[in-house]
């Protein structure tokens, strides 16, 4: 009796999955049938974000429609005095949904909240008893909640996108996507044709090599090595870096990890080091 009835309960959770999931999908396609991103704002985008340049006009014309859900459905909390237009907006909405160009929009469909800062912010820990609240000295540009929310800061916002090595919105969306099979281990939710042995094995070796050097680096690792030393932190750190350096300079990590930008390939389903096209 109690397996039928945890069955029962399996198929109606399943049946109402498929309801919500037909609902937002109706949705979605109306909004983008009536209320499309603005045409002279998606290219300006464009013009803004360099990293963007390789995509086709199939790709653009996707991610116009990806970034135009985004805003849709994601709140934006500003804090600390905060003003936004909606070009600032969209310019970080854009970013966001590079990561999931290939994936979908429904890999960030477990939060909905972005709470943005003017600029970076100390980490507040709270203790085991829920009260006393102790702040770091390390200042953050961005960090994920446990509840969901994502902490931006809209100073390093501004210096993402550009082609440079570093992109805090990437940085955080790359810790959302690790997070949906469990914790922030550096391991998100791999598709069938991927191997996790393979994916361990990979990334481990990178991950103790940049460790290994940043430690004999000590203050001049920032300065002397190609990949950011802060994703020798730990493996979810190390994952979220390199989603950064895989979209904006692939080329630096196809040289010094090959094996691991072959792996974020094929799990963004993308190749920035294509050939780019013009066309808007």
């Amino acid at each position: 009796m109690k397996n039928e009835e945890s069955s029962q309960d399996y198929e109606n959770l399943a049946e109402g999955a498929l309801t919500l999931s037909y609902f937002r999908n109706a949705r979605r396609r109306k909004l983008l049938a009536t209320k499309p991103l603005n045409a002279e704002l998606w290219s300006e985008l464009l013009v803004q974000h360099p990293i963007l340049a390789r995509l086709t006009y199939g790709e653009k014309s996707r991610l116009r429609d990806l970034t135009t859900i985004f805003l849709a459905e994601k709140q934006f909390e500003l804090v600390r005095g905060l003003s936004l237009d909606e070009f600032q907006k969209a310019s970080l909405a854009v970013q966001a949904c590079l990561p999931v160009l290939e994936l979908g929009i429904d890999w960030y469909n477990d939060w909905s909240t972005l709470i943005l800062v003017p600029k970076e912010f100390k980490e507040q820990m709270l203790t085991p008893d829920g009260h006393l609240v102790h702040e770091t000295n390390e200042e953050l540009g961005g960090e994920i909640l446990p509840l969901g929310p994502v902490i931006l800061s809209w100073r390093d916002i501004e210096d993402s996108g550009w082609g440079e090595g570093y992109n805090v919105v990437i940085h955080e969306m790359a810790h959302k996507l690790d997070a949906r099979n469990g914790g922030v281990d550096g391991c998100p939710p791999l598709h069938s044709d991927m191997d996790f042995e393979q994916w361990k094995t990979v990334f481990t070796l990178a991950f103790t090599d940049l460790e290994r050097q940043a430690r004999r680096l000590g203050r001049k690792a920032e300065a002397q090595l190609a990949i950011d030393p802060y994703a020798a932190t730990d493996p979810g750190e190390f994952f979220a870096v390199c989603s950064e350096v895989f979209f904006e300079t692939p080329q630096v990590l196809k040289k010094q990890y090959p094996g691991v930008f072959d792996l974020l390939m094929r799990f963004y389903k993308q190749n920035p080091l294509r050939q780019s096209d013009s066309r808007v």
